[in-house]
């Protein structure tokens, strides 16, 4: 059994909801993660029966699953939000999502911790606690996941601060969505924030940043990847690794070659090739 499959963001390659699977396929991607921003949710085929079944035939059709739905619509509606409704319609959002997510078969939800209008650490905790645990009995009624992304201008940066949340949040099925870049590149340790959360990871995106912010392939930026794949290994993680990566000069290519280095990592990382490595 494969230790662990191979995923990307639309916008990774480019893509829109249709081209993205066929695209993924052909590039030897096992499934693909769906961003959905702020100023076109409600727009998007998971905001209505019929875009839900007919995403669902696009999926089917290439063989290619949806692996999660990242609402990127958290950097405008947000948990951290003082303005009531603010918070009313992020939690809409995340419900709407769940409803998609249950009819697709999709395991995930990510959601960005983010806090852009800078509050302090206590208060922004205190309404992620709250606000989330409003999402997540829903969640486990329907299945579904929820993934918490480590991001910048955020309260939670380390693993602990992750775990604090998690902790506080009390449903099985709430966790961190872990992201080694923004790890790192906010001044934490990828490695040790990973062992740190172990069995609460419900998913992992790939990047492979620089300090400089020159965009840059995986395998020639500053983290550790092979560490974290060791890490990841240890800890029992067998979920997506989700590539969220520049797309350089040619974003086919570039994906193609960053799918490369990272299973050559994998192999490295537990000493035997991806199709064969044992949990």
């Amino acid at each position: 059994m494969d230790r662990f499959k191979f995923g990307i963001l639309e916008d990774v390659i480019q893509s829109n909801w249709v081209n993205v699977f066929p695209r993924a396929k052909a590039l030897g991607y096992d499934g693909v993660e769906l961003g959905v921003r702020a100023g076109t949710y409600r727009a998007s085929d998971l905001w209505n029966d019929e875009g839900i079944d007919a995403l669902g035939q696009r999926a089917e059709s290439a063989g290619v699953p949806v692996f999660s739905v990242c609402l990127h619509t958290f950097w405008h509606f947000t948990f951290a939000d003082p303005d009531v409704a603010n918070r009313f319609m992020a939690k809409q959002i995340v419900f709407q999502a769940i409803h998609a997510c249950n009819v697709l078969g999709i395991g995930t939800i990510l959601i960005p911790v983010t806090n852009p209008l800078g509050l302090p650490p206590r208060e922004a905790a205190h309404r992620w606690a709250y606000e989330t645990r409003a999402v997540a009995s829903q969640a486990a009624g329907q299945g579904v996941r929820i993934g918490l992304e480590n991001v910048g201008r955020s309260h939670v940066v380390t693993g602990e601060q992750m775990m604090e949340l998690i902790d506080a949040v009390d449903n099985p099925y709430v966790g961190a969505y872990f992201d080694v870049g923004n790890a790192q590149m906010l001044g934490s340790n990828s490695v040790a924030d990973i062992r740190c959360l172990g069995d609460r990871i419900v998913q992992v995106h790939i990047k492979d940043p620089r300090t400089d912010r020159a965009p840059c392939y995986v395998g020639e930026g500053e983290i550790d990847l092979e560490g974290c794949l060791k890490a990841l290994i240890d800890v029992e993680y067998a979920g997506p690794l989700v590539f969220e990566t520049p797309s350089m000069d040619d974003a086919l290519s570039t994906a193609e070659r960053n799918l490369r280095t990272l299973k050559s990592l994998v192999e490295s990382s537990s000493g035997e090739p991806n199709g064969n490595a044992n949990s």
